[in-house]
């Protein structure tokens, strides 16, 4: 396709009568509402459609489930700590951590490589060594893509895998009564870039959190054959990702902030930049750890299960409850209580704390 130039772009919002929504400034989650009645709905040829990790295909004997998500310099990685290679690592993870919070098993991806003019061939060959050598760690197999000129590095990586559709985990089956499990800790990947940003010394397990995150399909796989009756993965924050559940359960949801598992690393942090720990905790995202609903008797052993299966914490640390008007999530501290669902990333929100100070 050849390049084109003269025209300018549209308007943010486009202009609308006074008082009309559609004319007022829109956020992520609003915007994803809003495309969703022109996006397919579940069916007998997808299992899973709109508003999951990832879609669930029935290629008939056969069912695919697939995810895409994009890395984009200045907004999820800054070159000032980041290598292509890790660049390339964490195009994989992330999409693995979508896979892994339905239950499933990635197979095979493809890439769509926005290149800058001024990113050399070797930084090429290094983004693709980092995506060869998570596709090894994971099994899976990088099978080819596209490659388009951009004004930043955008790597969109589109990745399948194998899953039951009976066994899909999804976001909203979440039941009044469940025990909310966490598997993988949080908190570390968000305190490793605002410290790196910052210019403090950085404690590499923060560095590593940020630059390498694990995507935790053997946890995944263990959540989804306990029965876990919903799961997330946390990438956009705590309170955002179990907004999500909230909404598509139907359900509130109570965390108790003393079972977080959260790295002593990441308290130190928080005090090295003089914020409230619990914004790196509940809102830093980019986690990628898995939260589930699982059923009460089971969730300690469940949660202990799931953790040695990846060695990582892991830790019942909520419950589900009735929802009495709109679906909630509160965090439980020290007799407090804090509405989470607003501490989350959200690509569009101008006081977004990690837009000041640098991009993530």
């Amino acid at each position: 396709m050849t390049g084109a130039s003269g025209a300018s772009r549209p308007a943010a919002e486009d202009p609308g009568a006074p008082g009309d929504p559609a004319a007022s400034p829109v956020g992520e989650f609003e915007l994803l509402e809003r495309l969703a009645p022109r996006l397919a709905p579940d069916g007998p040829e997808l299992p899973v459609g709109y508003g999951d990790d990832a879609a669930v295909i029935d290629l008939g004997g056969a069912a695919a489930c697939v995810t895409v998500d994009a890395i984009v310099e200045g907004r999820h990685f800054v070159w000032e700590l980041s290598t292509p290679d890790d660049v390339g690592w964490k195009a994989v993870a992330v999409n693995v951590s979508d896979l892994a919070a339905m239950g499933a098993d990635p197979t095979a991806a493809v890439v769509a490589l926005g290149r800058p003019a001024d990113l050399g061939a070797s930084s090429v060959e290094a983004l693709y060594d980092g995506m060869a050598a998570a596709a090894a760690h994971w099994g899976l197999d990088l099978a080819g893509g596209d490659v388009v000129r951009t004004d930043q590095l955008v790597v969109a990586l589109t990745l399948l895998g194998r899953i039951d559709p009976a066994r899909a985990v999804r976001r909203r089956g979440a039941r009044p009564g469940d025990r909310l499990v966490c598997v993988g800790s949080l908190g570390a990947a968000a305190a490793g870039l605002e410290l790196g940003i910052a210019g403090h010394r950085t404690p590499e397990p923060l560095l590593a959190a940020h630059r390498r995150p694990r995507g935790l399909v053997t946890a995944g796989r263990a959540l989804a054959d306990a029965g876990t009756h919903a799961m997330i993965d946390i990438s956009d924050g705590l309170g955002a990702d179990l907004g999500h559940v909230a909404h598509a359960s139907g359900v509130a949801i109570d965390v108790w902030g003393a079972s977080l598992p959260v790295p002593p690393e990441v308290w130190e942090a928080a005090d090295a930049l003089g914020k409230d720990p619990w914004s790196l905790v509940c809102a830093g995202g980019e986690d990628f750890a898995l939260v589930a609903a699982v059923a009460p008797d089971d969730a300690a052993e469940v949660a202990r299960r799931a953790g040695a299966a990846e060695g990582v914490p892991a830790a019942v640390v909520g419950e589900i409850l009735e929802s009495e008007g709109e679906p909630r999530v509160t965090l439980h501290l020290d007799g407090q209580r804090r509405d989470l669902r607003r501490l989350g990333y959200d690509h569009y929100r101008d006081d977004d704390p990690r837009d000041q100070g640098g991009p993530t």
